[in-house]
């Protein structure tokens, strides 16, 4: 068969396909065709886009003080003021900065990763669907990586918040009476039962538990099973002979009743690594569950309460006890639990992640978990206190600052103070649960 024919048969595969013989997502927005033929709603994803960075990043104009709403027509990218026709770029110093696609497709992946969501949408599913490149895929999914990450410290502060209004409400005394005579009167009940006297009290439980991601159990030690190390540890670090590298992913998980969620890529469980996570997103005063690898918790959180998955029954018949996984009195962590089965199950689309990127996907599942519990309300309002507070504690030290580089400026001792500004902006705080070495 000629040159000829195989042309002729590759035109008429396209012109029956749903794709015509151009991709617009390779041309400029200027070069796109009137008709657009894709069957997605570009115009539906351009306004996704558009409320997003209306919502997260408002541009101000900076002579009239107002937010600059006036659209361009002719180019996206940029937006004015109604008043004084100040004009700047609405993607500048955001998670879109120098975004050169058409912005429906960063519509597209935030509407669908949210849709999809506890599922993972991956860089190859966004080829597929988009038609554009697969590193063009990936640097788009980093960009939602990348604000996913933005928004951690404001969803742990509506986890934080919660939780210490709760303790304000009722000391921690009666919470802790209640619980246990919630369980002595619904223990024989099933789980709506349970769940609907709890939330009936307004009680959030917390658990707190790791997972291992991509083990390495049967490489970590040359394939052997003698000799072999245990503990979730050694199933992520290669042997030393092999060069002790970190192959697979351990996260911590922190997950309360109302279905928030926290994931942290740890490098072990000690408590140097797990104490000041675990103080800066639960209050002292919250009842919190884990298992028995958390001993030392109960010098600071008065309502920790373990499980113990190594009970053994004290019948001879069997080997494991009834209450390895639900004590008597209720202790459970079956809300980490459920949610290691759902992170198992969204990760293994991606196959594989590398353990230094381990933290960015994390962020991501985390985020758009959390948009569905709060609401996208609660977490716009919380992002713009924090911003107007960053901002206002911003001003107020460089106020401060330039008072006092003025009055020391006079009596000659500029060097010195800017010296000892560089060693306090330096020193870390110490935390509470452990002592500094």
């Amino acid at each position: 068969m000629n040159s000829n024919a195989h042309y002729r048969i590759s035109q008429n595969l396209l012109e029956r396909s749903i794709f015509p013989k151009y991709n617009p997502y390779k041309l400029r927005n200027q070069d796109t065709p009137k008709e657009n033929p894709i069957p997605l709603k570009t115009e539906y994803y351009h306004h996704i886009t558009e409320f997003f960075l209306d919502t997260f990043y408002p541009k101000f104009c900076p002579e009239c003080k107002i937010q600059l709403t006036k659209k361009i027509t002719t180019r996206d990218y940029l937006i004015r003021c109604e008043e004084c026709h100040y004009m700047t770029s609405r993607l500048s110093y955001t998670p879109l900065h120098h975004f050169k696609l058409p912005l429906w497709v960063f519509g597209y992946v935030l509407e669908e990763s949210y849709l999809q969501s506890p599922k993972v949408l991956t860089a190859t599913a966004i080829q597929k669907k988009t038609g554009i490149s697969y590193k063009t895929a990936l640097l788009l999914k980093r960009r939602i990586q990348l604000f996913a990450s933005e928004q951690k410290d404001n969803v742990r502060d509506l986890v934080y918040s919660k939780l210490q209004k709760e303790n304000e409400a009722s000391s921690a005394s009666q919470n802790t009476a209640r619980t246990h005579s919630e369980k002595r009167v619904i223990k024989n009940r099933g789980p709506k039962a349970k769940k609907a006297a709890l939330e009936k009290n307004r009680i959030t439980l917390t658990n707190a538990d790791t997972l291992v991601l991509y083990s390495a159990s049967q490489r970590a030690n040359k394939g052997r099973k003698r000799h072999k190390h245990g503990g979730s540890t050694a199933s992520i670090y290669m042997s030393d002979k092999l060069g002790g590298k970190q192959v697979g992913t351990l996260v911590h998980t922190i997950a309360t009743s109302n279905g928030a969620l926290i994931l942290d890529s740890v490098p072990d469980q000690k408590m140097n690594t797990l104490g000041p996570i675990i103080r800066k997103n639960i209050p002292e005063k919250s009842p919190i569950h884990t298992d028995s690898g958390y001993p030392w918790l109960n010098s600071v959180y008065r309502n920790h309460k373990m499980v113990n998955h190594s009970a053994h029954s004290k019948d001879k018949r069997y080997r494991w006890a009834r209450n390895r996984w639900v004590t008597k009195e209720g202790v459970h962590i079956q809300y980490a639990e459920g949610n290691h089965r759902v992170i198992k199950q969204a990760f293994s689309s991606y196959g594989y992640i590398r353990p230094e990127y381990s933290q960015l996907y994390l962020n991501e599942f985390c985020f758009f978990r959390n948009l569905k519990v709060f609401g996208l309300d609660a977490i716009v309002q919380n992002w713009r206190e924090r911003s107007s507070s960053k901002q206002t504690s911003e001003l107020s030290a460089k106020v401060e600052e330039s008072k006092k580089q003025k009055i020391l400026v006079k009596n000659g001792k500029s060097n010195c103070y800017r010296a000892l500004s560089v060693f306090q902006s330096h020193r870390s705080n110490p935390v509470g649960i452990v002592n500094n070495k």
